[in-house]
């Protein structure tokens, strides 16, 4: 397993996720937050101490759905966060009356 980033937060890395490959995979501290520990990998299996979060590309998926839904409007970091937060819990997308 290649560690791809190591030490940033859910945020940090959420904001910078157009450079990470879509086959990467999220892992993060439990539980889950925008703060939480993040760790990208080419691979599924966390490293010890994170959980499985999501694929790269489904998280940017889940992040264009969110853009789409609110008429092209572009999401904060922590709504960026909510999204991915909402769509790892839920298998859903987050529906527009929540945020």
């Amino acid at each position: 397993m290649a560690i791809l980033v190591s030490g940033r937060s859910l945020i940090e890395v959420l904001d910078r996720l157009d450079e990470v490959p879509d086959d990467a995979t999220l892992h993060a501290t439990k539980p889950w937050s925008p703060a939480s520990p993040t760790s990208v990998s080419d691979d599924d299996c966390p490293p010890t101490g994170f959980a499985y979060l999501l694929e790269a590309g489904l998280a940017r998926e889940v992040i264009a759905v969110w853009s789409r839904w609110r008429d092209g409007g572009q999401p904060t970091g922590q709504q960026k966060c909510e999204a991915v937060l909402y769509y790892a819990m839920h298998d859903a997308y987050l529906p527009r009356d929540i945020d």
